[in-house]
């Protein structure tokens, strides 16, 4: 059996839900990785690559509304897809699809920070006498 997988670890940068039919729904995660390097000179340079990845499992989709969030670091093990399109000007254009299907894996490495908390958290509490 011939497989085409992929493994990427790096920080989510939008995540898109839509939804579809009744019951449906749709994933897309944005996820960043980098290369460091050093130049002959000494001088460190890097460059990051932006990866789209779409996901079709529920279960997935479910923690990712629950656990992901722009900046969350992710590990992620799925299917490569080759995939096609024509363009606007009724050029073939390929892509390489990164997908999450129902036998894929993801796994939060490290959550990113809250949001804002409400006004009420800021209140000072007050101090008994």
């Amino acid at each position: 059996m011939d497989k085409a997988n992929f493994e990427i670890v790096g920080n989510v940068g939008k995540v898109e839900i839509k939804s579809f039919g009744k019951t449906g729904k749709l994933a897309t995660l944005s996820v960043a990785t980098s290369e460091r390097w050093k130049t002959e000179d000494g001088a460190s340079r890097e460059k990051t690559y932006w990866h789209r990845v779409t996901v079709f499992a529920p279960a997935l989709i479910a923690r990712i509304e629950a656990m992901v969030q722009k900046g969350s670091r992710v590990r992620l093990l799925g299917r490569i897809r080759p995939g096609s399109y024509d363009d606007d000007k009724g050029r073939t254009r390929y892509v390489i699809e990164f997908v999450l299907g129902p036998f894929a894996e993801l796994e939060i490495l490290a959550r990113a920070k809250p949001k804002a908390e409400t006004a009420d958290a800021e209140l000072p509490m007050e101090v008994a006498a």
